[in-house]
């Protein structure tokens, strides 16, 4: 029995033990998160420099990001397939629509959300971008 050519190339790229699902991109483990914290005020043209750093994390991790007004907590909750799932320990906007806070925010990977204090005088900006 002669297999259609696509199927041949498939059946040696695939090793032995792994599923194709997985092969294909189904993946839950850890992720590679940029972190992008910018704090800004409404009172002055100058604004203060964001800071960004990279981690890796996994289901359950969780961020501590040091905001204006205090620290803000994010956990990871779910990565599958092509998202990440987070939450937060207060309510943020999401995307700059301050009418409807959340505390659950989904990305793509690879994509990226951004979520602000809901304050209009001065607040943090946290981006989390997925690789």
């Amino acid at each position: 029995m002669t297999l259609p050519a696509g199927l041949a190339v498939l059946a040696l790229v695939v090793p032995a033990g792994i599923s194709v699902a997985a092969t294909l991109g189904a993946d839950h483990g850890p992720v590679e998160l940029e972190v992008t914290v910018q704090d800004w005020t409404g009172w002055s043209r100058e604004q203060p420099a964001p800071s960004t750093r990279t981690v890796r994390v996994d289901e359950g991790d969780e961020l501590t990001v040091d905001a204006v007004g205090g620290d803000i907590t994010v956990t990871v909750v779910a990565i599958s397939g092509g998202e990440v799932r987070v939450e937060t320990d207060t309510d943020l906007a999401s995307d700059g629509n301050y009418d409807d806070l959340d505390d659950r925010f989904r990305l793509d990977r690879p994509g990226s959300v951004e979520m602000r204090t809901p304050t209009l005088d001065g607040g943090t900006t946290i981006t989390l971008t997925a690789r």
